[in-house]
């Protein structure tokens, strides 16, 4: 697993808003991560009662990927792979903070002919707002052009304001562009990716997905990071609601069962020092 954050790569995140690590996972890490994926999406989905969209229910959007969200809770193949300190200090050095608490995961599976993802920003929708969000993607299958790789709009994670985050829906998929028209005139960056590679993304820079044009589907896996002093804005968004119910506007989000640390320079301890 390639946990090297060079200074040059950390230049790059912060201008453009996204960096790609191309050899993230290789060879037996890679399979380790499609079945521990693989196996806690099927348990996921038999589960009628989690198994819901966490962003509206209209039917175009349901065919844009299957979602599964806080996977961790339910898998403890998942649970040990994505709660380990090195992701956790490659996201805090990226986005500039002093330690990192999971927010959520999710698997995200464009089914074969799925719809386009639109034009969005990340954090307008969290129960935080901060420009130190940071979320992790990774490939877990070859992601192409032709079936729905990452399209980012670099730079605009230093535009962005946190009331707008993009309608994903059925829409146009430059809908966001009627809040920013400015950005409608950037090039977009296609983010094609072999399995195994991983992108990091800024909670506000403007990213997008294409239509799945094949048969096969296009696996996915990301963790949304948080800063560990990150505080709670009112909305619930994904929050669990035993943890919502307790917070008022303003609390640090420093619930450790559900929003685990998962590395800290200031407090010097993650999840693995406390199992």
């Amino acid at each position: 697993m390639n946990i090297q954050v060079t200074s040059d790569q950390v230049k790059f995140y912060r201008e453009n808003g996204f960096l790609i690590i191309d050899d993230f996972l290789e060879g037996s890490e890679l399979s380790s991560w499609q079945i521990a994926v693989d196996e806690a999406v099927r348990e996921f989905v038999n589960r009628d009662d989690m198994y819901h969209n966490q962003r509206g229910e209209d039917s175009y959007y349901k065919n844009v990927f299957v979602q599964c969200v806080n996977l961790w809770k339910t898998s403890e193949k998942i649970k040990q792979l994505i709660l380990a300190p090195e992701l956790g200090r490659m996201a805090a050095d990226l986005a500039g903070t002093s330690g990192v608490r999971l927010y959520h995961d999710h698997a995200m599976i464009k089914q074969p002919w799925a719809n386009p993802t639109n034009f969005h920003v990340d954090n307008p929708y969290d129960p935080f707002y901060s420009d130190q969000a940071i979320m992790f993607w990774i490939a877990l299958d070859d992601t192409t052009v032709q079936n729905g790789c990452l399209y980012f709009l670099p730079g605009t994670h230093k535009t962005c304001g946190f009331e707008v985050g993009g309608i994903l829906g059925e829409v146009s998929i430059g809908e966001l562009f009627s809040e920013y028209p400015n950005w409608a005139e950037i090039e977009p960056y296609a983010a094609e990716m072999k399995a195994g590679a991983g992108v990091f993304i800024s909670g506000l820079v403007a990213h997008a997905a294409g239509p799945n044009m094949t048969t096969h589907p296009r696996r996915a896996f990301a963790m949304l990071f948080m800063p560990e002093d990150a505080t709670f804005n009112g909305k619930k968004s994904a929050l669990p609601e035993e943890v919502f119910a307790k917070l008022k506007t303003g609390d640090v989000l420093a619930d450790d069962e559900h929003l685990p640390l998962v590395f800290s320079y200031k407090e010097d301890r993650t999840l693995s020092d406390k199992s």
